[in-house]
């Protein structure tokens, strides 16, 4: 099993426990009797979840290393999915949010320092797109398949456990992956032999690499303004991704269509985030400025989200692509933007762990706040006029990210910040 294929295989498992939900809705709520803001929990709660999450990637690295961290990130969604079999209660299913938010964010708090760490410069930003298209197109399937499993087996728990088989194949795959050294062995397994070599060469290593290979702490990213720049930036992007995961089917079943429909709808909306993820990383491969092409997918994600609002029984396809489009680049080329800040593996990775999770815990908020106006208003278009400010606000914060300034943002030598791109 190649690395890739294994990361692919993880990817797929990270949003069908989200994106499965809202398209049964309807269901889960005659079933268990939740409004419209409870039931906007199954979707906020996990990305909240995710965020939280995220900040213990950087210590769970440290002592089980990745390989471990990611397969118990999926024992904590193969748990979700379990449970969600029997559910039949709202208590039950906030739980199985909560274990499958928990789950997502330890893998996603790792996976971007796996690719740091295995694959060249060169080589990164397309591996990441593939990763964001892999997670992206999990989303798809769980839009398209748990509706049409609820629809034939007449039960709506199958539409959501369903996916316990996939997380059980993803964590095979990656159990068999071949990791690099640095990613494989951490310091709780290392061999008799190791240690004592390791304690030869500490005191003559430690004052030349500790800075460069100690990972920085959550804590001391907290005092650094970048980090959260790429944060609040990071969680704005998702806020849009949260908020139609969240709310576009029930917005169209409220205009007519079926569950199954509108299910692939928001499948299509992740076909198009699959295609840009590909799409504009390669694209943007030959320079570390990425701000054109985030600007080109926000642009994209504004007019869908306009359409939505003026003419949203017209071209829905076309409105739902444009979003999908815009959120596939502005998601894969966001990662991207923290892995570019710093050259050292563990570094970038810590910096895009603290981006996650500030970020998702931000995007949690979009969810809940559109169900509870729709609860006030009966009506979704005063979210979609919100989303499209926050995308307005979004396309000038991207201007800010000129990556000559990537070092002294982070308090680190230029020649120095340089000459690390360069080696890697």
């Amino acid at each position: 099993m190649t690395l890739w294929l294994a990361i692919v295989a993880v990817g797929l498992t990270l949003r069908p426990t989200l994106t499965s939900i809202s398209p049964l809705l309807p269901q889960i709520r005659e079933a268990t009797g939740m409004t419209y803001p409870v039931a906007a929990l199954l979707t906020s709660l996990p990305v909240l979840a995710m965020g939280v999450g995220a900040f213990a990637a950087n210590g769970l690295t440290r002592r089980v290393g990745e390989r471990l961290g990611v397969l118990l990130g999926l024992a904590a969604l193969a748990l979700a999915c379990g449970v969600r079999f029997v559910a039949g209660d709202t208590v039950t299913m906030i739980g199985t949010a909560l274990a499958s938010g928990i789950g997502i964010a330890i893998v996603q708090g790792l996976l971007p320092g796996v690719v740091k760490a295995n694959f060249s410069a060169a080589r990164m930003t397309a591996m990441m797109g593939v990763y964001s298209a892999a997670l992206m197109g999990g989303g798809g399937l769980g839009a398209v398949a748990s509706p049409w499993a609820a629809s034939e087996t007449g039960d709506w728990r199958v539409g959501l456990g369903m996916w316990l088989a996939v997380v059980c194949v993803a964590a095979f795959a990656w159990w068999r992956a071949p990791l690099g050294r640095a990613t494989v062995a951490p310091a709780t397994q290392a061999t008799p032999a190791a240690w004592e070599l390791r304690a030869a060469c500490r005191e003559a290593s430690e004052r030349v690499a500790f800075v460069v290979d100690r990972a920085p702490s959550m804590f001391e990213l907290l005092r650094k303004r970048r980090a959260w720049m790429l944060a609040v930036y990071f969680g704005l992007i998702n806020c849009t991704y949260t908020t139609m995961v969240a709310w576009l089917p029930p917005f169209y079943q409220q205009h007519g269509m079926s569950a199954t429909r509108s299910g692939a709808l928001l499948a299509g909306l992740t076909a198009c985030q699959v295609v840009a993820a590909l799409t504009l990383p390669w694209l943007a491969r030959r320079n570390v400025d990425r701000r054109r092409w985030l600007t080109l997918a926000l642009v994209a994600t504004l007019g869908g989200l306009a359409g939505l609002v003026v003419a949203p029984g017209v071209a829905a396809w076309a409105w739902v692509g444009a979003i999908g489009f815009g959120l596939g680049g502005t998601f894969s080329l966001g990662l991207v933007l923290a892995l570019d800040h710093h050259a050292h593996p563990r570094h970038a990775a810590a910096l895009a762990a603290f981006m996650q999770g500030v970020g998702f815990c931000i995007a949690a908020l979009a969810p809940f706040g559109a169900g509870a106006v729709l609860a006030a208003t009966a009506s979704f278009v005063p979210s979609w006029v919100g989303l499209i400010g926050l995308n307005v606000a979004l396309i000038a914060l991207t201007w800010r990210f000129d990556p000559a300034g990537y070092a002294s943002a982070l308090g680190l030598s230029r020649d120095i910040h340089g000459a690390r791109h360069q080696r890697a």
